[in-house]
């Protein structure tokens, strides 16, 4: 079996699928921990293999291996969980940013992901309705897809 980067980033565009899930899941009032930890795991798993991939490219490899880590400590009940999981997609995103020329739709993706990690900081802190909190998830996660689905297309 051939394991490419375009595997790595079909993990992420599943990672996102199942926090669009759990967030349509919510609307209805449906908690679904699991969907949203099964989730997690498979965005930290899309940044560590992606990571181990990137052999030529030691500062996109060490930003892959933080925000893997930041997904990981994101699972930490807390306010140390709440920072680190609203901040991996964007340390994740932080490269493609920087790489990619501003006109590209792999630079505004990678922003807008970075837009939404501050969004879900500041909705954590803050009291919001479920209805609401459900919508930002699917929104965010949406973002997520787009920028695994671009980083798809491209590799």
């Amino acid at each position: 079996m051939n394991i490419t980067r375009k595997t790595f980033y079909g993990i992420g565009i599943l990672s996102a699928a199942l926090n669009i899930l759990g967030g349509a899941m919510l609307l209805f009032s449906i908690r679904a921990d699991l969907v949203f930890n099964i989730a997690t795991v498979a965005a930290g798993v899309m940044m560590l293999m992606l990571a181990t991939n990137l052999k030529e490219d030691p500062r996109g490899r060490n930003f892959c291996l933080t925000a893997a880590l930041l997904t990981v400590l994101g699972m930490v009940p807390g306010i140390v969980g709440i920072v680190c999981a609203a901040a991996s997609w964007p340390v994740f995103a932080w490269p493609y940013f920087k790489a990619s020329v501003p006109e590209n739709g792999l630079h505004k993706a990678a922003f807008l992901v970075m837009v939404c990690g501050l969004v879900l900081l500041v909705g954590s802190f803050l009291p919001v309705p479920q209805m609401l909190a459900a919508c930002i998830i699917i929104a965010v996660a949406a973002v997520q897809g787009l920028l695994a689905f671009l980083l798809y297309q491209e590799a």
